[in-house]
């Protein structure tokens, strides 16, 4: 009886965390660069079965496993590529293909695919949140905001003037990437780039690449699914309300 419980109850977790996921997805498709976020499920610890055995030393046989539903083992970063949109703005850059843009947050070397850069007080190209972008020597240094071109080998050039060369990086082994805030992702220090089969785009940004029907649709499975839990979870809840009532009244 407890088992059935613990399995139901499992399942809206389960249920709960992808409802949770979809839904920072939908809150996400307008966020430059996001990359959408699926949960990851898998079968919940097994328990051998017995049945009692007069023939066997032990008492008992085993007769099989029994699951207890399922539960979220964590969350898989989808990397698709967002559509490309058209700004015009010479400041912003898209990556056509894999890859990152590299640069310096306050934590240390962060990854992003949001390009949409500007020049800060000090003349450095830095992003959105102000982290400065990586060069593939230093941090670049711009005068001013104008005439300037970006080739999609990464070249930043100013007055006929290369002021440096935007950094690509990426990696075999995804898995150990992490999200943060900001449009951020971070990666173990000992994990070996590689440089990413790509092309930056200049006057362009990547949007998110969350399909929203998708998402709708997974959204309701997952509310479809935690509702059927809840209903198993009251029946289970209603015969133990029975058994209990009633179990006096045996003869």
């Amino acid at each position: 009886m407890f088992r059935g419980i613990y399995t139901a109850a499992g399942g809206m977790v389960s249920q709960q965390v992808s409802i949770n996921t979809a839904s920072n997805n939908l809150a996400n498709s307008e966020t430059t660069g996001y990359k959408k976020d699926i949960a990851v499920m898998s079968p919940f610890q097994q328990e051998l079965i017995y049945h009692l055995d007069s023939s066997n030393p032990s008492g008992k046989s085993a007769i099989g496993t029994m699951p207890y539903g399922v539960e979220v083992t964590g969350a898989e970063i989808i990397y698709k590529q967002g559509n490309l949109q058209r700004t015009d703005r010479q400041l912003d850059c898209a990556i056509d293909g894999d890859g990152f843009f590299v640069v310096q947050a306050p934590e240390g070397i962060r990854l992003t695919r949001n390009g949409s850069f500007k020049i800060d007080d000090q003349n450095y190209l830095v992003t959105g949140q102000g982290y400065r972008v990586l060069g593939q020597d230093s941090f670049i240094i711009l005068n001013g905001s104008s005439d300037i071109t970006i080739n999609e080998d990464g070249a930043v050039i100013q007055g006929g003037t290369e002021a440096g060369r935007l950094v690509l990086m990426d990696f075999e082994d995804r898995s150990a990437i992490q999200k943060e805030g900001d449009g951020l992702f971070s990666a173990p220090d000992d994990l070996d780039p590689i440089l990413p089969q790509a092309r930056i785009r200049q006057g362009y940004l990547e949007g998110a690449n969350v399909d929203m029907a998708q998402e709708m649709s997974s959204l309701l499975v997952s509310f479809r699914a935690y509702e059927a839990n809840s209903k198993v979870l009251q029946s289970f809840d209603q015969i133990m309300q029975l058994a209990v009532q009633n179990i006096g009244n045996l003869r």
